[in-house]
């Protein structure tokens, strides 16, 4: 699964990458980590305006959903999306027709299971540039209050043979596109077959991986300190591969 990413970039960088108008970032705060469980909003990139960056809600809601209670019930279970269930699922299925968009990121983290530790990793490309995850977007509107929302979700696939030792539990990873996709994904066709081209593991020798500290985990963890992203090596119990 994916619940926790880095987009500790500039806009600069991600105007000069996905040559969009990043101007709604201007106020933004490019940060070591965030969480799904929190909400954040992260920069996106979208099927609609594929030429400027949007920031969204983690947690997808769908435009269906009648109520508060039920959109926070939702959310809780559409921080990701399965790649082989997105034409199944009714939280996904309209949004996948519609609703395509690409999550901006530079990292992302992982915890491996060793005997009854778990180790957090952070993976990022070894070109160090940034990239983006593919995802489903929706709006909603809150019917008491008028309120708008604008939520997404990360899509996951099966792990590539790194990540199936780093994510030794779930063994998923998230969808990265290669940049020769990026626009095929939110631009193309939505078709189960040319989705099911797209939703690929990505090569695992364009990764670079290592543990970083428990801080991570921490509820108090402060998002602008750069040690979270640091290499730290971790107390081992025989050898983490």
């Amino acid at each position: 699964m994916c619940f926790t990413i880095e987009v500790h970039l500039t806009r600069q960088a991600i105007e000069n990458r996905f040559s969009v108008d990043a101007s709604s970032l201007r106020e933004f705060d490019f940060n070591y980590f965030y969480k799904a469980f929190q909400n954040p909003l992260i920069p996106v990139i979208t099927q609609d305006e594929p030429d400027r960056v949007q920031l969204m809600q983690w947690g997808l809601i769908p435009s269906w959903v009648p109520d508060q209670e039920k959109a926070t019930r939702i959310r809780k279970g559409t921080y990701n999306a399965r790649a082989e269930s997105l034409h199944e699922k009714p939280s996904f299925r309209g949004a996948l027709r519609g609703g395509r968009c690409c999550v901006i990121a530079h990292g992302f983290f992982e915890w491996q299971h060793q005997g009854g530790r778990k180790i957090p990793w952070y993976i990022r490309l070894k070109s160090d540039a940034p990239f983006l995850f593919a995802g489903l977007c929706d709006q909603w509107v809150d019917r008491d209050t008028g309120e708008l929302l604008r939520t997404f979700t990360i899509i996951t696939t099966r792990a590539n043979p790194l990540l199936e030792k780093i994510h030794n539990s779930k063994k998923r990873m998230p969808v990265i596109l290669p940049r020769e996709t990026e626009t095929d994904w939110i631009r193309g066709e939505f078709g189960k077959h040319h989705v099911d081209q797209l939703m690929l593991p990505f090569p695992e020798e364009q990764l670079h991986t290592h543990t970083v500290s428990g801080k991570i985990s921490s509820p108090g963890a402060d998002p602008a300190d750069p040690g979270i992203i640091e290499e730290y090596g971790q107390p081992r119990e025989g050898t983490l591969f």
